[in-house]
């Protein structure tokens, strides 16, 4: 029995000796994952805290002396006069002990010192304009007052009193009253993004080109392009996130099996069985119900095509989507009528010889790679407004823009990769296969064991071997008859189509392409988009994996834009943020005008999608922003709209001094949008670097039709897209609509 941990961007693979071993292996770590998920957040922070005094007790006294209190606050980014923290330290320590002559402050003494150091005076000043019958506490009456006009909520006397006993933390919470303490922890319960979209709440009865659908570009793979490690694993990784269309590079295996890798690279190589059944089969629909779709690059001979069409009919069985089309279908199926389905997406077969490229994206490939890379640039420099206080157009983008560490493996034979592990945790999947399953899991192993001995007899056993089962089974299979709704065709221009195209065509386009076509042709790309299927993918020379700004495309109606999903960054951060949204379906019904535009009209009905908005921002605090070894940080943030170019927008606040803790800006913006439904809010926060360029501290970003009005806090994410702990940035956001010009 053999599972994988997966802990942040590391992997565990673990083999037990027998049933019970992995039974109680599982079983613990299930318990560990359940104790870990149900500690409160607030719990958290001062267990944190407990943590950090026990570093700083480096003698184990149970105390802490009053320049090792102030070593311990620079150690998390707390710096404060010498005199400020002194008083606070006289203020806690009741009993005066002493050790070595010198006052202490025990745990519990500490715990206070932080509490008194924490205390909010930009929340203070808001509670204490609606505590007005004591200035000490807030009724339920009063609590429904700040709710009604400052947060847009209409609550009852009820839950009002159901909100102070949640959050009050002393014994004010029996006489129905909310201390600046319980205000506290409610503030910090708001969010700026709307909760209910977090749920499922888009209509799913649309045409499927009516939507935009998470993509994975080239997602077998864990690093770059050139050298690193294919695997299962990463097929999995990027179905739990979401994704509803992966991509699979097939070539020629040794053994009569196609492989996925990505071609004349160094890259390992992974079997495609392995994917489809290990990863493809058992999480297709563990996220989401709704259709996955297959980008089939295939650069496979007939002969391991007709394997491929009996692998995919075998192993996928019912979940494969075969109802055929015609020139008459008008428009795609409905993602409602598609749940649970997979989708092949791959050119159908036109009489090709025997090892050429049948159903492969490669020639649109290579034509888009000799095309120059310095076409243009994800930075938002073209058409951007400024505003009073401006960051340059590459200053927001360009240091959140870095890579993970894509370190690169080193390539191995098939031999070597067969002893990675590739394997899925077994309690995702059961512990025996299905029969058919164990059939095409023994030939393959029999297969594969022949092609390792060597023997030129057993190889022609494994040729005969190989050759009846094609006989068999393969010559039945027609990867044409599993192509439908996704038919991959070359694109020839917005004239061609209207002539000849169909509703089920789809075509890929590089990022280079594409941004041509948009800046050109921007009304015919929207209109072909409202019918067809258009997959944007990476540029030729993004050979680190990079990623592009996705927005971009999305603002001219692509529904399948591509992504690395293994690199971390600010345009993956995006991606994630954009499909965050109807219950992380990894579908997002793209806006009305973007649907069903009118032909000649696309430039005015977009200047009137959804009508203009005003979002006015107001920037007030940060807290618990993480410092970097080398300093405490001079914070500062930034604020950006991405998403339609009408919109590009940019502020930044003036930067703090020496104050990650709880740094105070108060400086409020307001961008005016045309395009509300396809722009995003990007916030991040920098460290000001006098000598060198301002590092990334940590970013959130919120889909403008997300936002609600009032008064929350935000999570900060790191680089890689996980959230920072504690680490919070308060502001306030009115939303309003702009009279018609």
């Amino acid at each position: 029995m053999c599972l994988t941990i997966v802990f942040g961007e590391r992997e565990y693979n673990l083999i037990a000796q027998d049933e019970d071993t992995s039974s109680l292996w599982l079983s613990t770590l299930k318990r560990l994952v359940c104790i870990v998920r149900s500690v409160h957040h607030e719990n958290q922070y001062w267990i944190w805290l407990r943590l950090q005094f026990r570093k700083a007790d480096k003698d184990r006294t149970g105390a802490l002396t009053f320049q090792q209190v102030r070593d311990l606050l620079e150690r998390i980014n707390v710096k404060l006069s010498r005199k400020y923290a002194k008083d606070l330290f006289n203020a806690v320590n009741v009993d005066k002990k002493q050790m070595n002559g010198k006052q202490v402050l025990d745990c519990q003494e500490f715990l206070q010192f932080f509490r008194n150091l924490t205390k909010r005076p930009e929340l203070e000043e808001i509670f204490e304009t609606y505590a007005v019958s004591d200035s000490a506490a807030m009724t339920a009456d009063e609590l429904k007052i700040f709710l009604a006009q400052e947060q847009f909520l209409a609550v009852d006397t009820h839950q009002a009193n159901a909100l102070i006993s949640k959050h009050e933390v002393s014994n004010a919470k029996q006489e129905g009253l909310l201390t600046i303490a319980g205000f506290t922890s409610l503030m910090k319960s708001y969010d700026i993004a709307n909760e209910d979209h977090q749920t499922l709440f888009q209509d799913m009865n649309q045409p499927l080109s009516d939507y935009y659908i998470a993509s994975s570009h080239n997602t077998y793979l864990k690093g770059n392009q050139l050298t690193s490690k294919s695997s299962v694993q990463a097929y999995i990784k990027a179905l739990e996130q979401g994704c509803r269309c992966v991509e699979l590079d097939l070539w020629d295996g040794p053994a009569g099996d196609p492989i996925i890798y990505h071609g004349r690279t160094l890259t390992s190589q992974v079997m495609l069985t392995d994917v489809l059944m290990d990863a493809i089969k058992p999480y297709a629909f563990k996220v989401s119900p709704y259709p996955l779709i297959l980008s089939l690059e295939s650069h496979l001979s007939k002969k391991q095509t007709r394997r491929l069409a009996f692998l995919l009919s075998d192993i996928l069985g019912d979940m494969l989507y075969t109802t055929p089309v015609d020139d008459s279908m008008k428009a795609l199926p409905t993602p409602e009528e598609l749940i649970n389905k997979i989708i092949i997406k791959a050119k159908k077969l036109s009489g090709q010889t025997d090892g050429e490229s049948e159903a492969n994206e490669s020639s649109d490939d290579e034509e888009d790679k000799n095309e120059s890379d310095f076409d243009d640039s994800d930075d938002p420099a073209d058409g951007v407004k400024s505003m009073d206080n401006v960051v340059s157009a590459s200053n927001v983008v360009e240091d959140l823009d870095s890579l993970a560490d894509n370190t690169a493996n080193v390539w191995r034979s098939p031999e070597e990769c067969d002893s990675l592990p590739n394997k899925v945790n077994p309690e995702e999947l059961s512990t025996e296969y299905p029969t058919r399953d164990k059939e095409i899991r023994m030939k393959h192993q029999e297969m594969e064991n022949q092609r390792k001995l060597g023997s030129s007899d057993i190889a022609k056993s494994s040729d005969q071997n190989s050759s009846d089962v094609t006989d068999s089974d393969d010559q039945l299979y027609n990867l044409s008859d599993l192509v439908n709704i996704c038919e991959a065709k070359k694109f020839g221009g917005f004239h061609q189509n209207i002539e000849t195209g169909r509703c089920f065509h789809i075509s890929s386009l590089s990022e280079i392409k594409a941004k041509k076509l948009i800046r050109r042709e921007r009304s015919s790309f929207i209109q072909h988009t409202s019918n067809q299927l258009v997959r944007i993918y990476p540029k030729g020379s993004r050979t680190d994996s990079s990623n592009y700004d996705p927005s971009q495309f999305w603002s001219a109606g692509c529904q399948i834009v591509a992504l690395n999903y293994q690199t971390s960054g600010i345009y993956k951060v995006i991606n994630e943020a954009f499909f965050q949204v109807n219950g992380k379906c990894g579908y997002v019904l793209k806006p009305a005008v973007l649907r069903k535009p009118k032909i000649g009209e696309i430039p005015e009905a977009e200047a009137e999608l959804s009508g203009s908005k005003a979002v006015r921002l107001k920037i007030i605090s940060g807290q618990n922003l993480p410092k970097f070894e080398k300093k405490v940080i001079d914070p500062y943030v930034t604020v950006q709209i991405m998403g339609h170019p009408a919109d590009r927008l940019k502020f930044k606040t003036k930067h703090v001094d020496d104050n990650g803790f709880n740094p105070c800006w108060k400086e409020t913006t307001e961008f005016r949008l045309r395009q509300p439904e396809l722009d995003l809010l990007v916030i991040s926060v920098r460290d000001k670097e006098p000598m060198s360029d301002d590092d990334l501290v940590g970013v959130r970003v919120v889909p403008i039709k997300s936002l609600k009005s009032g008064y929350g806090h935000i999570c900060l994410l790191c680089r890689e897209g996980n959230p920072i702990p504690n680490a919070t940035i308060f502001l306030h956001v009115s939303i309003r609509d702009l009279p018609s010009e």
